[in-house]
C-alpha cells in the first residue's frame, strides 16, 4: 500500500515541478517570487483538447491563461465576412495573462490543430495567490509595460510600408 501511495506522491511532485519549470521559463512571470511561482504551479491545471477542438471562443471571458505544453493550435478571427486564420501556436507559447487579473472578451478563437494539452490557470486561482502578495501588482504592470513597448518598437519599425501603414493608430499606445 506505501508504495502505491509513493507512485502518486511521485506523480504529483513530478507535474508540480514540471509546472513550475514551466512558470519559470514564461516571460510574464519572471519577476514574481519563488513562493508566488510555486502556488501557481500548484493550483493550474492541465487540459487536453483534440484536433479540432476549441480551446476559447470568440467573444468570450473565459478567465484563463493558457501554456501550450504539446501539440498545436490555430488563432482564429471571424467577422461577419470571413474568418481569419492569424497564427498558429506550438508548445511552450503562453497567452491570456490579462484576462488573469480583468475581465477580458477573447477576440479570437484558439482551436487545437493536433492533440494538444495546455496548463491552465484560471483568474479565480490566479487573485487567490496575487491577492496575499502586495508587491505582484506592481510587477505584472512593469511586465505588460514591458510587452505594450515591445510592441510599440515593432510597429515602429515596420511603420512606413504600405501594409502597415494603418498601424499608425497603435503608435503613441506606450504613453498611456
Amino acid at each position: 500500500m506505501n508504495s502505491l501511495m509513493n507512485t502518486s506522491d511521485s506523480g504529483d511532485k513530478s507535474e508540480f515541478v514540471a509546472n513550475l519549470n514551466v512558470f519559470r521559463q514564461i516571460e510574464f512571470f519572471s519577476g514574481f517570487p519563488m513562493e508566488v511561482m510555486k502556488l501557481f504551479a500548484f493550483l493550474c491545471q492541465r487540459q487536453s483538447y483534440k484536433s479540432g477542438e476549441v480551446i476559447f471562443h470568440q467573444g468570450d471571458d473565459d478567465q484563463c491563461s493558457y501554456y501550450i505544453l504539446s501539440g498545436k493550435a490555430k488563432l482564429m478571427l471571424a467577422t461577419k465576412e470571413k474568418e481569419y486564420a492569424i497564427r498558429e501556436y506550438a508548445a511552450e507559447n503562453y497567452f491570456g495573462a490579462l484576462s488573469l487579473m480583468v475581465p477580458m472578451v477573447k477576440q479570437f478563437s484558439l482551436i487545437a490543430t493536433q492533440d494538444t494539452t495546455c496548463m491552465v490557470m484560471t483568474r479565480k486561482a490566479f487573485s487567490k495567490v496575487v491577492d496575499q502578495f502586495p508587491e505582484i501588482p506592481l510587477i505584472i504592470i512593469r511586465s505588460i509595460a514591458q510587452k505594450v513597448l515591445q510592441a510599440e518598437r515593432k510597429c515602429i519599425l515596420e511603420f512606413g510600408s504600405k501594409e502597415t501603414e494603418d498601424l499608425k493608430d497603435l503608435l503613441g499606445i506606450s504613453l498611456l
